[in-house]
């Protein structure tokens, strides 16, 4: 039997019918290999954690692929390089994980991996990058912590023009010896290693390979083919009813494939379908990788009359990224369009803007050429795209593309454009026009009638502009279809008109065009510069370790895939694997439930339900600290909202169980209709329960201007790079369980319930989580007693890997939030009363009592004696809403701060004198503040500056804001902290019951125990986390894990050296090593014990002041970040640079859900945003282009936290600055049409680029050339 092989870090391995179709390269890794260092998340694409290196053919140049996409018999011949090849501790770290360490580029890490490998496929791939090269390919990868700036900064060091002081190697020194396999420098190499050596070619390697037939475990059939004729062949014998051509399994990213076709054909290596030919036309081979193509396009973009395919070179850039770009084929896009024809495709509204055709070849050998609208209705069963015929287009033909995306890169287009013009030099009449669009509906591409319009026209007069738009809204068709439906028919057919004035806008003459319409032309993410930013603290040596800015203690290890998480744990024999069937009803009741068709399917175990359970049917311990209500394991009866897991699939997989568990029928009654609107929920006086109510002692009588007005705050999804997972195995006194919580207790204590288990028997651990930020507090543990019961159930080992699609789906998120107000103001906008409703979006149960932690903030940093506030919480029909970073806080903080924004807008005023006018004097500490960052961002003179822009320009508006933020941490927790030093070194170990998330919780506890003990940081090690050595822990997480182990290892500290000072004071002067050897010899007791629980807690505010400049394309509603500027309040902080990162993600976390983390749900409450498909957190070109940061000088916290205080969750209450920026441009766009300044209008859900647009309310009439 045939078999695929490959190499793996130099090691031969090959694969055969052992695997399945589904096996991909990740899992093979993985699974087979146990080479964890490389990670996953999405499985689509779309997160860059699975990135890794390969060398397809011999002599080829390293590219990085997603290793989710790939399935592992598409390696034939590869030479893949994964993390733990690049460098570890053993070998030496790559020059590349040294730099991320040394600028902080790690939190949590899990993401870390596969950036390092993104960028080590770059370099290894090209030569001579600038900063701004490296800066625009990283649309691959996300990183949730750190805010991005940190990991560009330590690659944009490689860039030819990064400063000199600051440059780690000159890009062409950087080389890997291409005979050792090591780093050189290639001028002085020892082994004479350079670019062009000879190199042996085989005869195997030049003759044709005969094809590989492998019948695959789960009953395909795969094939490796070099020619068409080998694909004809095997579809004739084998038949065409089921097959898939394979180049690179991209489009499962688009468009996931749950189940393959019978016949798999791997074309990837097909020569005819490679490189390009000039004839009459260009011929592209349709086999060619969209990496492939933009060589080719970059070099024949310098062939008279092809000049024009650079604009095809950028634009390709904008689709997907480079990782799927080097597998992603021309022929395998344009099919993704063909079988889905709303698909809005590039590649062939590229194709289809200059006329261009394709060849197609038939079973017979025979070819056609097509157009491109031809293609999209021809039966391509049993046909190939051989080539695409791009024409010659003479000098006078003028193209112009776009494509608007949801965020600056790797996003499909919400509506693309692409438009060919033929002037006539002597008049500019067209004698030529092409109008095309993608992502309006399935049927519209061409827009006929407005070509024939323009036809011999000249095109920039604003009569003709008026006629043709006219003309263009009545014949542009647009629905909502499928992949459509996620941004609305107006907003896309008002893009559609403005991208067509904009394609006018570019190729006007400049003489014709008035000076404030100009901007309208302009791409505003193509111009954006390299970034830049500052972090600008106080440290004080005298007192470091303690204060010092020292690298993370598992940044190195991190960096290279060394530093294990919970499903790094090593296959387990006999392990199975769990997936939750989930409710297909909003509301009813299960009558019965039938698992037959899927029990029936090849390798699936077991199935459960909630009568399996022998104990409590809840993951959630009433009448404790939040929590006061059960919440279900396994629906029971009576269904809650969509998608609630009502079964455990239990199978041999990982994909047969989540595909088994589709396949569970449920007969259901009483469906009813879902309240998931919290503004309907509201009404029903059943759904509310008030938290909080605070009246007013005092009222003002200077009432000038009555304000009324209501805002609306979406829920936010929590995209940690590891997903919700557990790993359970059966031991000697009962089950051993890793979870990736924040919580064990809550893990232990509710598995002890639901499984009528003694607590003792049952043992939690967690090394660290991959990002977290509040949904494995309790959610995860739903996931861990199912896993549990299974291992019960079966004696086996059970790993419940929980896809990014199910978390999105039947998980809760950020409480959403709806408030409404009405204040008297006098005329300098102080707050004469203030009438004040807040309505938190809970979910379906009030349980977790977040509403609370934000009591104590309602009213921010503000006067609130005038103020009568209440608090409630609601219920929807929805999952149960959870933590989610700053719950609760961040909520009342906005919400204030949105209601000073509607008082200085509705009077004219100043923001910044409105808000200090109400500020609370006993929070002086901002005024001093809001002065250091006036001065510090220049705000007078760029605020005069934003005034001058917004008047010049008409399509592009700028907005200068700023907000205030104090902070005050809730609660307390019970932690145990244990100290251990060993009497042959003096080393120490400590363990405590902290749960490492990427807060440096870690690293702050190995500073401050170093500086007790006035021994190096080298000599502390921190152990792993388990409820045997941290019993009964509270949850990590409210900002206050950090401060709190630092306690408690400053009480084992000073234990210890309570017990040392009698022996060291018999001792002369002794070196540490010889006081702990002499107190092991005095029978001393070297492990000392330090307890936190909640009298420990401390109340203090802290203080943040932002100021944010945005810019806004009027047409289109896209965003440019120019600038934000932070001054926060972290008291003396343990660790600078780690208190640093945490204020850059937390801002960055922020400037997601307040711009393009937009949630959609059908009104079943179906989670429809379920992927990173269509979920779009901020990536490294969304961040500010200038982000600086300053901690407040001279600022002190409680002495018990060494005068630290929390820095994790605060600065996001800071990121609202951005949609007050962004409304200020709007304003000013209103403004010119009409609209006044005054009037506030309200943005429900985030500031999308469809909110933008849509509010900036843009008459057609006002597109004008002068």
């Amino acid at each position: 039997m045939d078999r695929v092989s490959f190499k793996v870090n130099g090691v031969s391995y090959s694969v055969g019918c052992e695997v399945s179709s589904q096996m991909t390269l990740v899992d093979y890794l993985r699974d087979v290999l146990e080479l964890r260092g490389t990670k996953y998340m999405c499985r689509e694409g779309g997160c860059g954690t699975c990135t890794v290196s390969v060398v397809k053919t011999a002599g080829a140049k390293p590219i990085a692929v997603n290793s989710c996409l790939v399935s592992v018999t598409s390696c034939q011949d590869w030479d893949i390089t994964t993390i733990e090849q690049v460098g570890n501790r053993f070998k030496g770290y790559h020059p590349i994980q040294n730099a991320l360490v040394e600028h902080n580029g790690t939190q949590c890490g899990y993401c870390s991996p596969g950036w390092v490998m993104a960028m080590y496929s770059l370099i290894k791939n090209k030569n001579n990058l600038t900063m701004l090269d490296i800066e625009k390919s990283f649309g691959s990868n996300i990183c949730r912590c750190t805010g991005y700036r940190p990991i560009l900064d330590a690659f944009k060091k490689f860039a030819k023009d990064a400063p000199l002081n600051d440059r780690i190697l000159d890009i062409e020194d950087l080389h890997i010896c291409n005979k050792t396999g090591k780093n050189c420098d290639k001028h002085d190499c020892k082994h004479d290693c350079k670019d062009d050596d000879w190199c042996i070619v085989s005869k195997s390697d030049v003759e044709v390979p005969v094809p590989i037939n492998i019948d695959l475990k789960d009953g395909r059939y795969w094939f490796k083919v070099s020619t068409i004729r080998d694909v004809f062949g095997i579809l004739g014998t084998r038949g065409d009813d089921s097959y898939m051509l394979v180049s690179g399994n991209t489009a499962k990213g688009a468009y996931p494939i749950d189940e393959y076709p019978r016949i798999l054909i791997d074309i990837s290596e097909v020569s005819e379908l490679k490189g390009c030919y000039l004839d009459q036309n260009l011929a592209i081979g349709a086999g060619n990788t969209l990496s492939d193509l933009l060589n080719i396009l970059q070099n024949m973009s310098k062939v008279v009359y092809f000049e024009y395919l650079k604009k095809f070179y950028d634009h390709i850039q904008s689709v997907a990224h480079i990782s799927v770009r080097n597998l992603g084929s021309i022929a395998g896009n344009l099919m993704i369009k063909h079988q889905h024809n709303e698909f809005p495709s590039d590649i062939f509204l590229l194709l289809e803007t200059v006329g261009a055709q394709l060849t197609i070849v038939n079973q017979r050998g025979l070819q056609e050429r097509v157009s491109m609208a031809q293609f999209l209705k021809l039966n391509m069963r049993s046909k190939i795209i051989l080539n695409i015929l791009v024409p010659p287009l003479s000098e006078d033909t003028k193209i112009v593309t776009f494509k608007i995306m949801p965020r600056a890169q790797n996003a499909h287009a919400v509506v693309n454009a692409g438009f060919l013009y033929r002037l006539r030099k002597s008049d500019n009449k067209l004698l030529q026009c092409r109008l095309v669009f993608g992502g309006l509906s399935p049927q519209f591409s061409r827009a006929a009638l407005t070509e024939r319009y323009l036809f011999t026209k000249m095109p920039f007069a604003n009569d003709i502009l008026s006629k043709a738009v006219e003309t263009l809204a009545n014949e542009i068709v647009v629905t909502e279809t499928g992949l459509l439906s996620e941004w609305s028919t107006d907003y896309r057919k008002k893009l559609a008109l403005g991208l067509f004035y904009k394609g006018l806008l570019t190729i006007c003459p400049r003489e014709l065009l008035g000076s404030r319409y100009a901007s309208g032309a302009i791409k505003i993410h193509e111009i954006r510069p390299v970034s830049d930013a500052r972090q600008i603290f106080d440290t004080n040596p005298a007192l470091w370790p303690l204060n010092q800015p020292l690298e993370k203690v598992e940044a190195k290890i991190q960096c290279s895939g060394e530093a294990p998480y919970t499903e790094d744990l090593p296959c387990i024999p006999r392990e199975v694997f769990a997936a939750f069937a989930l409710c297909t009803v909003p509301r009813g009741n299960i009558e019965s439930i039938d698992a037959s068709v899927a029990l029936n399917q090849p390798g699936v175990l077991a199935f459960y339900t909630v009568k399996d359970i022998p104990g409590i049917n809840s993951f959630t311990p009433p009448k404790s600290p939040l929590y006061s209500n059960n919440e279900e394991v396994l629906c029971d009866k009576e269904v809650k909202y969509f998608n609630q897991p009502f079964g455990i699939v239990v199978a041999e997989t990982r994909h047969i169980a989540d595909r088994a568990a589709k396949l569970v029928k449920v007969k259901y009654s009483n469906v009813t209709k879902p309240v998931i609107n919290i503004r309907e929920a509201k009404n029903d006086s059943k759904r509310l329960q008030q938290y909080m109510s605070s009246d007013s002692t005092d009222k003002g009588n200077d009432v000038v201007k009555v304000i009324k007005g209501y805002n609306y705050f979406h829920e936010q999804y929590h995209m940690c790079m590891e997903t919700l997972v557990c790993i359970t195995r059966p031991t000697e006194e009962g089950i051993e369980v890793h979870a990736s919580t924040q919580w064990l207790d809550g893990v232990q204590l509710m598995i002890s319930r639901a499984l009528n288990m003694q607590q003792n028997r049952i043992d939690v651990y967690v090394r660290r989580l991959g990002g977290a930020y509040g949904i494995k507090i309790s959610r995860i543990t739903q996931l861990a007693i199912a896993c549990s019961l299974v291992t019960q159930k079966l004696n086996r080992p059970c790993r419940f890997i929980q896809s990014l699609t199910t978390n999105m789906r039947a998980v809760g998120k950020r409480y959403n939030c709806y408030s409404d107000y009405e204040a008297g103001v006098n005329a300098t906008g102080i707050i004469q009363y203030l009438n004040y409703n807040t309505y938190e979006g809970n979910g379906y149960t009030i349980n977790e009592t977040l509403s609370m932690l934000g009591a104590g903030v309602f009213n921010n940093c503000y006067n609130k004696t005038r103020w009568n506030f209440k608090g409630y919480d609601v219920t929807t029909d929805l999952a149960k809403n959870t933590f989610c970073r700053s719950p609760g806080t961040f909520e009342a903080i906005s919400m204030i701060e949105c209601i000073m924004e509607h008082i200085s807008y509705e009077q004219s005023l100043n923001p910044v004198d409105v808000r200090l006018a109400n500020l609370d004097e006993q929070y002086n500490d901002i005024k001093e503040m809001v002065e250091t960052l006036k001065k510090n961002s220049n705000y007078d003179e760029r605020r005069t500056a934003v005034i001058k822009y917004n008047k010049e320009n008409r399509w592009k508006k700028r907005g200068l804001r700023t907000s205030f933020s104090r902070w005050t941490p809730g609660g307390g927790q019970q932690l145990d902290i244990t100290l251990s030093v060993y009497h042959g070194d003096g080393t120490v170990a400590i363990t405590h019951a902290g749960v490492e998330m990427g807060q440096g919780v870690n690293t702050k506890a190995v500073q401050i125990c170093a500086y007790l003990l006035n021994i190096p940081v080298t000599k502390i090690q921190i152990k792993g986390n388990n409820t045997i050595i941290a019993p009964n822990s509270f949850i990590s997480g409210g900002s206050l894990t950090s401060t709190n182990v630092t306690v408690g290892v400053q009480r084992c500290c000073e234990e210890l050296l309570k017990r040392l000072d009698p022996i060291k004071k018999e001792m002369n002067n002794p070196t540490w090593e010889q006081l702990i050897s002499k107190a092991f010899e005095s029978n001393i007791d070297l492990q000392t014990h330090g307890f936190i629980n909640a009298l420990d807690s401390e109340e203090y505010n802290i203080y943040g002041v932002a100021c944010a400049e945005v810019e806004v394309d009027i047409l289109t509603g896209e965003l440019e970040v120019i600038r934000v500027d932070i001054i926060q309040d972290v008291g003396r902080s343990v660790n600078p640079e780690v208190d640093m990162g945490q204020v850059e993600g937390a801002f960055i976390m922020g400037l997601g859900y307040w711009t393009s983390e937009k949630l959609i749900f059908s009104n079943t409450g179906e989670v429809l945003t379920d992927r990173t498909w269509n979920y779009y957190v901020p990536q490294a070109r969304d961040i500010p282009q200038d982000f600086r940061v300053y901690f407040k000088k001279n600022s002190t916290g409680p002495n018990k936290f060494f005068g630290a205080k929390a820095t994790g969750e605060p600065p996001m209450c800071l990121s609202v600055v951005i949609p007050f920026a962004i409304r200020e441009a709007i304003v000013s766009a209103r403004s010119d049409c009409g609209l006044p300044s005054t009037a506030w209008f309200p943005v429900d859900g985030p500031c999308t680029i469809e909110s933008n647009c849509l509010l900036a309310a843009t008459p057609v009439e006002h597109f004008k050339f002068n």
